[in-house]
């Protein structure tokens, strides 16, 4: 069986790395022979960056994350944002500004603690993520349509049963 190398660019930790990965053709792929998940989790990721990209330029893997984490959990503290994203306030700080000069998102005092800044989308940043949303669920559609919505709960149940597994090792 003739093993062809499989080059792939990922987005860890905020930088690029290119990985050379020798796979078999996966219809003819040995049993025994070990793949990580996450090399399937992150070749679902770099597809699903690209067509976000080409839906929403300008923008970056990243923002999509805090933007939907922001419309998830509305009047978040840079504090509570870098904990749910497990990044540094630092970080969050950053794309945080990046968004606000985009006028994608506000930040407001906390009217019962006045030192502490609250994170909001406005109409803007709550319109583009509904399209965000949109999009990703017609991605999804096309990513699930050889199978039903069981088999779709199921998976993504499996991923996030991973995560919460591979956050708290």
């Amino acid at each position: 069986m003739t093993k062809e190398p499989l080059v792939l660019i990922i987005f860890y930790r905020e930088k690029y790395i290119t990985v050379f990965i020798n796979i078999t053709n996966m219809e003819n792929h040995n049993n025994d022979e070990y793949r990580p998940i996450v090399f399937y989790m992150d070749y679902i990721n770099i597809e699903y960056n690209k067509y976000l990209n080409m839906k929403f330029k300008g923008l970056t893997p990243r923002d999509f994350t805090y933007l939907i984490t922001i419309y998830y959990n509305p009047n978040l503290s840079q504090r509570e944002l870098s904990n749910i994203l497990i990044v540094s306030e630092v970080n969050v700080g950053q794309i945080i500004k990046r968004l606000e000069k985009n006028n994608l998102i506000k930040r407001d005092f906390d009217e019962k603690n006045k030192s502490r800044r609250i994170i909001s989308l406005t109409n803007k940043g709550e319109t583009f993520v509904l399209s965000i949303l949109d999009a990703s669920r017609k991605w999804e559609n096309k990513f699930f349509e050889k199978y039903d919505i069981k088999d779709e709960i199921k998976f993504k149940e499996m991923i996030s049963d991973y995560y919460f597994t591979s956050i708290n090792e």
